[in-house]
């Protein structure tokens, strides 16, 4: 009886300190991308179809402001230029179109649609912080990164779940497994990460879309970090400029 309710409390402590680790893994990863107060770059974007090896070029413009609010607005090909959203730390997502003239607010479907044709969702390009809104477990430990499963607290998420692979040196995203309420895995995205003024962050990006068997590689370029950039540049008026 001694040796069971031992068995049991080893258990439980094993539990509690993987959850443990898990938040303080969440936490230092909120804390490497938060060192971005403001970012400005310039997005290459290819898209490829895996079945027939088919691939289209796009460019786009990213301004950020901390980790949850970003204007986004592409610029080439010409039949594309002027498409932009706007993201808002009060999870709202606006999009224009020009040919439509005016901005729109995205409803929860749209935003987990595939924008523009690529692989990433209005979603996917709105990172929200993850100690905060997912409930962390620690699945795995190699010698170079953390495992992370990443349970959505939100109702009726656009994800089941995510599985992220974190590095154990500076907690900045090298892949992120994508699972639906079945919990069948529908997407992958592969980081590739540089150091600018000091700072971690993605200048390689792509998403797959595993069932299409689509891929959207971007590659950043012109990064340029904590300029001070004006709260004036992220609003929905701005997204017809």
């Amino acid at each position: 009886m001694k040796y069971f309710l031992l068995l049991c409390s080893t258990i439980v402590f094993l539990i509690n300190a993987s959850a443990q680790d898990a938040s303080a893994i969440a936490k230092k990863l909120d804390a490497t991308l938060g060192k971005v107060k403001d970012k400005s770059v310039h997005i290459e974007m290819t898209l490829i179809n895996l079945k027939s090896g088919k691939k289209s070029s796009k460019e786009a413009e990213l301004l950020q402001k901390g980790t949850s609010t970003k204007l986004f607005r592409y610029v080439a090909p010409k039949g594309d230029s002027g498409i932009a959203t706007l993201s808002l730390p009060t999870g709202e997502i606006y999009v224009y179109l020009p040919m439509f003239g005016k901005p729109k607010k995205m409803t929860n479907l749209a935003e987990s649609n595939a924008f523009n044709k690529s692989d990433f969702s209005i979603n996917d390009m709105a990172n929200f912080g993850y100690a905060d809104n997912y409930t962390a477990k620690l699945l795995e430990t190699t010698a170079s990164a953390y495992r992370v499963e990443f349970i959505p607290k939100a109702p009726k998420p656009e994800y089941g779940k995510l599985v992220m692979d974190i590095d154990k040196t500076n907690y900045f995203p090298v892949k992120t497994d994508y699972y639906n309420s079945k919990m069948e895995k529908v997407k992958e995205a592969n980081y590739h990460h540089i150091k600018v003024s000091g700072i971690w962050v993605a200048d390689k990006v792509s998403m797959e879309t595993i069932k299409k068997k689509h891929k959207t590689e971007m590659t950043m370029t012109n990064i340029k970090l904590n300029q001070g950039l004006s709260d004036g540049l992220f609003t929905v008026e701005q997204l017809k400029q």
